[in-house]
């Protein structure tokens, strides 16, 4: 049985005063809430070496147990004691320039001691899970806490306020670093190969202190995601030593490959949610849309429902939801930044309802009161009345809670993004340039949403399960770097019958950021050769577009065309002046090729990125076309234009078939002001309804009988990847 998370962030101390708890608390449970998040700082908390103090979380526990609420602790080591400043003075973050990041009082903790500690000091490390210990173990026989939450949006903690600079580069990080190099090349001599340097001992290695060679910043962004994995791992196992009934979480701040901002953030913050999921009971993120993901109202809509499915994909099964999400403005400004109305929630909600996620929990029920958050994030208004906003939030908890999706899965759609750790960190390795990235995977979700086309994330962590779970399209979007095992993966899913597309360059660099097109996975399917790459100075000449033979448009080179000449396969597009005719002894800049049961189709530019920067007509419908337009199996047909539709079941249904009565859910959220129709033919059987403007439905999906078992992907027998 699932449970489902409606509430607030309610105490980070010492806000709110406690003259406000017993109002409040009564007012949540009244919205229709069943939760709060209670924050339990650590220098609040161990205000003395050994002696930790929880009166007012106690209180507020035992209040929350009188009104029927649910609690979770979140433990925050980041607002570290002061005692331990000069104790563990050689503990603090330090970037490659030696400047050490002395702790102070940041935006988000009013009792100061941020950032703390770097964790790869024993000592530091020691000390921060003891405090995790303790404090879920004080709770761990008070019914209503349910939730502990050991990491409050797990990164590389400094780098929200030094984002240019390269950490974390202290000692005992070093140390790390070069440890995680012997584990992975074994010997000096493999790392020298790999990074094309002369080094006599271990010890010689540093992280780089600029951008330049591609090697050494890739392994050291690399290594910062593993071993901020494994911080997290301490802190988990320091918690369930704590507390063993308690379901364990973290929340990301964003979806690291899309970033908050929309700018790609995996290089930069390190986190990565493909990683940072499977330890936890339970996961989600953070969200401020209308502060920090778009100007405009659609914009920040579609940005908060891209981080929604790809944390969604990085939970692969599991459980999560919203565990903060915007509740009133944001910062900056002196007075507050753009509030969200009751629009703007309603969609928001939805959007975590389509997505699979299990409830919103708000930041925060009350106003700030101090600091530049101030008077930022309030659910409520300056005297902790119920607005418009908290009035909605309300009303969408109880309504979801009445349709019982707590019991609901989502249904994995046949259409694929691709996403490559590898990928963005090579764009980030090339002077920061993981906008690009992030800009392509937004653009092929764009062009999928705007279409009413279901899709879904696939990390390349999990592309071997890909064909087994119902994956019939894989849509790859500049995959510059890829390693030996992502090219064979991709390659695998051809064959199984999979249709794959890729774009330009695909493959040309290895992990290490080595190029090698003699190793790609376009030189074994195309048998191809005479590569060349057209930098595009400008879009707009015309004379780099990709035509096909009788000259039609078919895609508008978008920064770099490439070219190859091809033995294997059909030559299906060329570059040239759209008003010429295209020649068939051109080098082509699209093409086609069987691949065992499947096919790979490539392209020689970035339409998904032109999509997004310049919604351009011809990219936006050749990335629309490479997708199966119903999304799912079982489904005849689907009309959703300006829809995001989802599939959800029931749990233990079949995943890919619909009879015997079985019910599904179509959840579909409409982010657009006026309202939108949508259709599904399910075996025969059509269900229709109108979604209005800024809102959803649910329609229950069931069939009283089954033309034939479209369990485990058999509908791929019909070709339905278009190969």
């Amino acid at each position: 049985m699932r449970a489902m998370y409606y509430g607030t962030q309610y105490y980070r101390p010492p806000f709110p005063r406690k003259e406000f708890w017993a109002k409040d608390l009564k007012n949540i449970i009244e919205l229709g809430f069943n939760i709060i998040k209670l924050w339990a700082v650590w220098n609040d908390v161990e205000r003395k070496e050994g002696v930790f103090t929880f009166d007012e979380l106690d209180e507020l526990v035992e209040m929350a147990k009188g009104y029927g609420l649910d609690v979770m602790i979140n433990t925050i080591v980041e607002g570290a004691p002061y005692w331990l400043y000069e104790k563990y003075s050689d503990c603090f973050y330090e970037s490659v320039k030696g400047e050490k990041i002395t702790p102070g009082g940041p935006a988000n903790i009013p009792t100061g001691g941020w950032p703390g500690f770097c964790m790869d000091h024993p000592e530091a490390a020691e000390a921060i899970c003891r405090f995790i210990k303790e404090t879920s173990a004080h709770f761990k026989d008070r019914e209503n806490v349910v939730i502990i939450d050991v990491w409050n949006e797990p990164h590389l903690e400094p780098m929200y306020d030094y984002p240019k600079e390269l950490l974390c580069a202290c000692k005992a990080s070093n140390a790390e670093f070069r440890k995680w190099l012997k584990a992975r090349y074994r010997t000096l001599e493999n790392l020298n190969e790999a990074w094309f340097r002369r080094y006599t001992d271990w010890n010689q290695i540093v992280p780089p202190p600029r951008f330049g060679t591609y090697p050494d910043m890739m392994d050291w962004r690399r290594f910062w995601l593993y071993n901020l994995r494994r911080w997290l791992e301490e802190k988990v196992a320091a918690a369930r030593a704590g507390a063993p009934n308690k379901l364990i979480q973290t929340h990301c701040a964003s979806a690291c490959y899309m970033g908050a901002a929309g700018n790609g953030a995996l290089g930069t913050e390190l986190a990565d949610e493909f990683l940072l999921a499977e330890p936890v009971d339970l996961f989600g993120l953070s969200s401020f849309p209308a502060w920090l993901m778009g100007n405009m109202r659609e914009e920040h809509f579609l940005a908060h429902m891209i981080n929604l499915d790809m944390i969604g994909a990085a939970a692969r099964g599991k459980t999560f939801y919203q565990v903060e999400l915007q509740g009133g403005a944001g910062k900056p400004d002196v007075l507050g930044h753009v509030t969200p109305d009751k629009y703007d929630m309603r969609v928001w909600n939805w959007n975590i309802i389509t997505a699979g996620g299990k409830g919103a929990v708000y930041w925060q029920y009350a106003y700030e009161p101090a600091g530049v958050e101030s008077p930022g994030f309030g659910l409520t208004g300056f005297e902790h009345e119920n607005t418009e906003r908290s009035l909605e939030a309300g009303r969408c908890a109880r309504y979801f809670q009445e349709k019982g999706l707590d019991e609901t899965v989502s249904v994995l759609s046949m259409n694929g993004i691709c996403i490559s750790r590898n990928a963005s960190l090579f764009l980030f390795a090339a002077e920061r340039q993981e906008k690009m990235y992030a800009d392509s995977l937004l653009g092929a979700y764009k062009v999928c949403a705007d279409a009413g086309i279901p899709v879904r994330f696939v990390h390349t962590d999990y592309l071997k399960d890909a064909w087994d779970e119902g994956l019939c399209v894989l849509y790859v979007p500049m995959a510059i770097a890829l390693s030996g095992e992502e090219q064979n993966d991709i390659l695998a899913f051809a064959e199984k019958g999979g249709k794959v597309v890729v774009e330009a360059a695909a493959g040309f660099y290895d992990e290490r950021g080595e190029m090698d097109v003699r190793t790609s996975l376009l030189k074994k399917v195309f048998e191809a050769e005479d590569f060349s790459v057209l930098y595009q100075e400008n879009v707009e000449r015309g004379k780099e577009h990709i035509v096909d033979k009788d000259g039609r448009l078919v895609c508008k080179g978008v920064s770099y065309v490439q070219t190859m000449e091809i033995h294997k396969g059909d030559k299906l597009g060329f570059v040239g002046d759209v008003s010429e005719q295209a020649k068939e002894n051109g080098h082509c800049a699209y093409a086609r090729s069987p691949y065992g049961k499947g096919c790979v189709e490539w392209i020689g530019t970035y339409p998904a990125m032109m999509a997004k920067r310049e919604a351009d007509e011809a990219c936006t419908a050749f990335v629309q076309n490479a997708f199966v337009p119903q999304g799912y199996d079982f489904l005849r047909e689907l009309k959703a234009e300006g829809l995001i539709v989802r599939m959800l079941r029931k749990e233990g249904c079949a995943a890919n078939a619909l009879c015997n009565g079985e019910k599904y859910v179509l959840a579909a959220v409409n982010q657009h002001a006026g309202e939108r129709t949508i259709m599904v033919n399910v075996q025969g059987e059509v269900f229709e309804a109108v979604v209005p403007g800024y809102d959803g439905v649910l329609l229950e999906l069931s069939s009283d009988s089954c033309e034939k078992d479209l369990s485990n992907g058999s509908g791929k027998e019909e070709n339905k990847n278009g190969c």
